[in-house]
């Protein structure tokens, strides 16, 4: 059985791959969704922010070595967003179907946010501001879409695994 760092770099492999040839082809108003960055926010809605942190490290940083890109700034983005979405999870009190739904879309409007202003930064964001609106609100909403086929795969993938239990003195 394949433990549990093998179940997340399978899981981030293959977005990374759905995400650079399918995703890559299809455009819906001049914006693809961002799979690499649902699979961050549902692992760090499902796992806390550890895991949402270094998951989204490290597909940031996969995403930043195939695409055209400055090397980090995914990253960054999507460790932010992992790691504040773990953080923020225990905190909301509800078992509603809407959570995934409602932390993808917001999660992926930080996340494209905080990349959009490390591009602009470094003044390799060559489109406009009402683009660079349209990009994030259309993200934010396509992944959003994505989330009720997303969301129960990665929840299945993750309870392959049983945790470790870890005893503190």
């Amino acid at each position: 059985m394949m433990g549990r760092l093998g179940i997340f770099v399978l899981l981030m492999l293959t977005a990374a791959l759905v995400q650079t040839t399918f995703f890559a082809r299809s455009l819906f108003f001049d914006v693809t969704p961002d799979l690499l960055l649902g699979v961050v926010i549902c692992l760090a809605l499902l796992e806390g922010p550890t895991a949402g942190a270094v998951a989204g490290f490290s597909v940031g940083l996969l995403r930043d070595l195939l695409l055209d890109s400055p090397v980090g700034f995914t990253g960054l983005a999507y460790l932010i967003v992992g790691y504040t979405v773990g953080i923020v999870r225990p905190y909301v009190q509800s078992s509603s179907v809407m959570i995934p739904v409602v932390g993808i879309f917001v999660g992926s409007l930080a996340g494209t946010s905080i990349h959009q202003i490390l591009l602009a930064l470094v003044d390799r964001s060559s489109i406009g501001f009402d683009r660079q609106v349209r990009v994030i609100l259309l993200t934010a909403v396509f992944n959003a879409l994505l989330t009720p086929f997303l969301y129960p795969a990665i929840r299945r993938l993750t309870s392959l695994y049983q945790k470790e239990k870890v005893y503190r003195w």
